[in-house]
């Protein structure tokens, strides 16, 4: 009995891995939104570890010239994934801030932080 009710549970969450895969998309699909997004957080994370802050008081921006080029389309992701992105960051309520370079693999290659 205990063999039919495991089967039965991994029959279901199969079927339901399988219907999300038809609903929604990968959450970290390989385009430059998606690597900007993701790699957004991995210097968020750093801002929260370096600092002990929460989640929310962490505010990254993608650098203004990377925003410009993803924007007007003369960044592609080949661009990315060769030459990483740019990030500035600060945290609410604490007169902190800095900017955060993430090569084209998503790891962080420089995090500086200075005083405003």
């Amino acid at each position: 009995m205990n063999a039919r009710r495991f089967l039965a549970s991994a029959s279901s969450i199969g079927v339901l891995m399988a219907a999300s895969n038809v609903w929604a998309p990968a959450a970290t699909a390989q385009t430059a939104a998606g690597l900007s997004s993701t790699w957004g957080k991995t210097c968020k994370m750093r801002v929260v570890q370096q600092f002990d802050v929460p989640m929310s008081d962490a505010v990254v921006n993608l650098g203004a010239s990377d925003q410009q080029g993803l924007d007007n389309g003369s960044t592609s992701l080949a661009d990315l994934k060769k030459y990483g992105l740019s990030y500035s960051w600060n945290i609410r309520g604490k007169n902190v801030s800095g900017y955060c370079n993430v090569n084209g693999k998503g790891k962080i290659t420089e995090f500086k932080q200075g005083l405003n």
